[in-house]
């Protein structure tokens, strides 16, 4: 079945920006664009092995990106979104806890990521109530001895330019 570009933009603009597309359409129109990722990269000095750790979540079998591939959480951010919803989002959906401190480290430019062209805007987060820190569904791995199976960009990219920023954290941020 073949649709004309008059039927396609009409179909497309009855698509609510603020609420999910769906794995599919989001898939596609990543191709067309250029999306905005958050990434919420999570780092801790262990205070017994003294090495810096990483939080990762692992992704869905199901991801049509990646699947089964451990990464940094993050989220594309929704037309007209604030970062806070972003932040919120992400929250609810990879952690189970709130951000404590989020501080913004680089913009990362992937146009050849797999789904379509991304800037990922790379931000070192604290996560937890207090002392406690609560994860869904991630571990703690020292950066020195990431998984095999880690999203190549988190680990090329990501994930050293967080690190860069936290080794030069003054001792009043949190971590």
């Amino acid at each position: 079945m073949e649709i004309s570009r008059a039927d396609l933009i009409v179909a497309l603009r009855k698509i609510d920006p603020q609420k999910p597309y769906g794995q599919k359409l989001f898939d596609a129109l990543a191709r067309l664009t250029v999306s905005v990722a958050l990434e919420a990269v999570c780092l801790r000095l262990n205070s017994q092995s003294k090495k810096i750790e990483v939080y990762l979540a692992r992704r869905s079998n199901q991801e049509s990106a990646y699947p089964g591939e451990w990464h940094c959480p993050g989220t594309v951010i929704r037309p007209g979104e604030e970062f806070s919803s972003a932040f919120e989002r992400l929250n609810r959906k990879e952690f189970g806890a709130k951000f404590l401190e989020t501080r913004f480290v680089a913009n990362v430019n992937h146009p050849t990521e797999a789904r379509g062209h991304f800037v990922s805007m790379v931000y070192l987060c604290v996560v937890g109530e207090g002392t406690k820190r609560v994860f869904l569904r991630g571990k703690w791995f020292p950066v020195d001895e990431l998984p095999g199976k880690l999203v190549e960009f988190h680990q090329k990219m990501v994930i050293p330019v967080a690190i860069r920023d936290f080794l030069a954290l003054p001792d009043s941020f949190n971590f």
